[in-house]
């Protein structure tokens, strides 16, 4: 015989654990609410909210489901230990004017980081990434660029900036095929050297400075072409 189920009520504790699962709770908010928090906060949201009846919690639920501007959702309390906002809303806002956007949430980094911004192209149900940025927990961050066909455009990466080039010449993170879904990693030549990378470790960024935002929006340009619309 299963178990009953436990009725939510306003008046409900949060508490997560075999007798309740945060999908029960979740489903709650959304059909009190009518809203739906953004994508990759939901674990998020409701840890935080953890001994807290539902009543006071409804409050948070709403203004997290409600979408917001990066600068607006930097503000949360939970990035205040962040020293780095500046660069990521001048490159949120410069990766919006070619058509992506980070879908409103910043959700869990699953080991990347505490937590993970993605973003996607607009307009599209797969939404393509090119970049996601990563929130340690002091608040430094660290960005990655999802790039292929490398030698496409090897002449301009050889030719380009040490702070970019370095992210495709580094020492390390060679592809040892250990995974054979992603063997044999990524392969390209950077001034005549064959480069054999694991899939994971490609294509990192530490060096945070407003400075650099013009050479990695150029780089994407040649990776992620803006189509131009056609003339009627």
């Amino acid at each position: 015989m299963g178990k009953k189920s436990i009725a939510i009520t306003e008046d409900t504790i949060i508490q997560i654990g075999k007798s309740m699962a945060i999908g029960h709770y979740i489903d709650y908010f959304r059909q009190l609410t009518g809203k739906e928090l953004p994508n990759g906060e939901h674990n998020i949201w409701l840890k935080a909210h953890i001994g807290k009846p539902i009543k006071e919690a409804l409050v948070s639920y709403r203004d997290v489901s409600e979408p917001k501007k990066m600068e607006q959702k930097l503000s949360e309390e939970r990035f205040d230990n962040m020293p780095d906002k500046k660069f990521i809303i001048a490159f949120d806002k410069l990766l919006e004017d070619i058509g992506y956007d980070y879908g409103g949430g910043i959700g869990e980094g699953y080991g990347w980081g505490k937590y993970m911004i993605i973003y996607g192209k607009t307009g599209t149900k797969s939404r393509p990434c090119p970049v996601r940025i990563y929130i340690n927990d002091d608040g430094t961050i660290y960005f990655r660029l999802f790039l292929t066909k490398v030698d496409k455009h090897m002449k301009y990466i050889e030719n380009s900036p040490a702070h970019i080039k370095n992210a495709f010449t580094f020492e390390g993170g060679d592809c040892k095929s250990c995974n054979t879904s992603c063997s044999p990693g990524k392969i390209y030549t950077i001034d005549g050297q064959l480069m054999c990378k694991c899939n994971h470790s490609t294509f990192y960024f530490h060096w945070i400075s407003i400075d650099i935002l013009p050479d990695i929006m150029e780089l994407l340009a040649k990776f992620y072409p803006v189509k131009k619309q056609k003339k009627i």
